[in-house]
């Protein structure tokens, strides 16, 4: 078995959190797709696979930026992972996918190589191919790591692809394919079909709630309710069957009730938490996370 280190960029509270756009948010996105990777990668039998952090926050200290990086590698070297991935979304007015490596010559650069044309694939966007940079989670690890930025949150083209779950899968997809071709693991494609089943409504313990904000500001107060209630928590542009479809009961914040809706169809919400304006709304989720949901 290989041992893969998955880690999904950033955090979602605390001092490392990611690039925003309109209502996606980086750290969000990013552990849905490494979610993705991690279930495509066990499905294919030979990998077992180490996440830096599976929630809101890194597996360990991550009071600072350094203390979030350094658990990050502390993980990995710890569990003497034979790859480091860490998967991220870029900001900064460009297009497209690139693999970022600490120096050039070595394993990293090869599964960079390896991996660029896959999520460039995969986003059907631009490839910017691979890239040297001076970056603590790859410079720091004890093993073959790279950094994956796939697609532009602040570019509307890439914004767009990013809103839709199906194109998360199909990066995570490349990820999974772009792993097993570095290791030399005959990849098998009949893995993701049963990957998705195995997350499917029918086998799924349902979620007892989950949390969908509209937007940015809705994202910064939703941690109140969030502890409360000890749900998950998505951004309504990311929603998807599948999640939804798993969740007893949709709890809104902010919007309007006819703004959440998926495939055309208006989603029944439990709970909308929505002011006349976004103080409104902050309000009223703080006077629902003081008094409780039930």
């Amino acid at each position: 078995m290989f041992k893969v280190c998955i880690d999904p960029g950033h955090n979602e509270i605390g001092a490392d959190t990611g690039a925003r756009s309109k209502n996606l948010v980086e750290e969000i996105l990013t552990l849905i797709i490494a979610k993705k990777v991690k279930q495509g990668l066990e499905a294919q039998g030979s990998f077992a696979v180490i996440m830096t952090r599976e929630g809101q926050t890194v597996n360990g200290p991550a009071t600072t930026l350094l203390d979030s990086l350094r658990t990050r590698c502390k993980i990995a070297n710890e569990a003497n992972a034979d790859l480091f991935v860490s998967i991220h979304i870029n900001a900064g007015g460009g297009t497209g996918s690139e693999v970022l490596i600490y120096s050039t010559g070595g394993k990293a650069e090869s599964c960079a190589k390896i991996m660029a044309p896959l999520i460039a694939d995969a986003g059907s966007w631009l490839n910017r191919g691979v890239k040297t940079q001076n970056v603590h989670v790859l410079r720091e690890t004890t093993m073959p790591a790279i950094l994956t930025e796939n697609g532009f949150i602040d570019t509307d083209k890439d914004y767009q692809k990013l809103l839709k779950d199906s194109v998360l899968q199909d990066i995570a997809d490349a990820h999974v394919l772009g792993i097993c071709n570095y290791f030399g693991v005959q990849y098998k494609t009949t893995t993701m079909a049963a990957a998705k089943v195995e997350v499917s409504p029918a086998k799924t313990a349902a979620l007892p709630f989950l949390i969908i904000f509209s937007g940015e500001a809705e994202y910064r107060v939703m941690p109140y309710l969030q502890e409360v209630m000890k749900a998950p928590a998505i951004p309504l542009a990311a929603i998807s069957e599948t999640v939804v479809n798993a969740s007893q009961k949709l709890i809104g914040i902010g919007g309007k009730s006819e703004d959440y809706v998926l495939a055309g169809k208006k989603l029944t919400l439990y709970k909308h938490f929505a002011g006349s304006d976004r103080i409104g709304t902050a309000e009223e989720v703080i006077k629902a996370a003081k008094g409780g949901v039930s």
